[in-house]
């Protein structure tokens, strides 16, 4: 009997992904969405996806679309209350257990596992502490196998409407500011590769039974990133360093700014060649995604 799996957040990019991959490796999938008549949802549908309607706080849709899988892709929202996020992973652990499944896969962010970074640090503690505790919960569950994915900045972060919370002058303007020191570089993630490296967990809880991941492949300067949005979209991007004024003005208005301020002070490279030769999966690069994403990025930069 083919394996089945709960896929969360099933409609987004790394739900969806997984889902997909899922699929076309015969497996069954539980997709579980907020709206069973959105576009996305009816388009799992379509390719096999059995649909359960519901939200991360509807217990008994959580125990629905649990019963009977093999293991369950747990990919969180981030929440005001980082407690919030703690008490939905463990409804989603306390399902699997009624299922006997045999595996949790769950997706958080990359440096979760690396506390001394973020603890204090305004802007970071509170977006990493839901997390953290999301990942100890994980950790401490019991099941026969868990992995724990910790994705980098994710390449769809240049698009509308994602831009205007990470690169506020981009769409309007076709700046690229940033607050990065020269030569500072940030590993880059199609969020996609999130969910292929998911699927495989699942498909594959022995071989990566107890693997705490930082993914990432291509670790960009805010340079480089322009000249690729140029070489796909054809239309020119500024580049501006952000002054220390404007890094304080807006650092609870952006939230990738205290990030690119970590990455002045650490460097958070990440070996994407190293993770696609041990784990077998093939990452994307930033022109790949871009390219994929061709009609969006047109939309998400000002008109040449």
């Amino acid at each position: 009997m083919a394996p089945s799996f709960l896929i969360t957040a099933a409609t987004g990019r790394q739900g969806g992904s997984a889902a997909r991959v899922l699929l076309a490796r015969g497996a069954t999938v539980h997709a579980l969405v907020r709206n069973r008549n959105s576009l996305a949802a009816l388009e799992l549908e379509r390719l096999g996806s059995v649909l359960f309607e519901g939200d991360f706080d509807n217990v008994p849709a959580i125990q629905a679309a649990a019963a009977g899988v093999t293991g369950i892709f747990l990919n969180l929202w981030p929440t005001p209350n980082p407690e919030d996020q703690l008490s939905q992973a463990k409804s989603f652990i306390d399902a699997a257990k009624q299922a006997n499944s045999l595996t949790i896969v769950v997706s958080t962010a990359f440096l979760t596992g690396r506390p001394e970074l973020w603890t204090g640090v305004d802007g970071l503690e509170p977006y990493y502490t839901g997390k953290a505790m999301v990942e100890d919960v994980v950790r401490q569950a019991g099941l026969p196998s868990y992995s724990i994915l910790r994705p980098s900045f994710l390449m769809h972060n240049y698009l509308i409407p994602d831009s205007q919370y990470h690169f506020l002058e981009l769409a309007p303007k076709g700046i690229l500011a940033h607050a990065y020191k020269a030569g500072r570089r940030m590993p880059h993630l199609d969020a996609a590769d999130v969910g292929k490296f998911a699927a495989e967990a699942l498909l594959n809880p022995g071989a990566f039974n107890g693997h705490e991941i930082e993914l990432g492949f291509q670790n960009l300067t805010p340079e480089e990133a322009a000249e690729t949005i140029y070489q796909v979209s054809g239309r020119t991007v500024r580049v501006h360093g952000r002054t220390d004024q404007e890094i304080t003005s807006q650092r609870h208005l952006l939230p990738t700014l205290p990030f690119q301020v970590l990455a002045n002070e650490q460097d958070l490279t990440i070996d994407g060649e190293y993770l696609q030769n041990k784990y077998g999966v093939t990452l994307t690069t930033f022109e790949d995604f871009l390219s994929s994403e061709a009609v969006q990025l047109l939309k998400s930069l000002p008109e040449a």
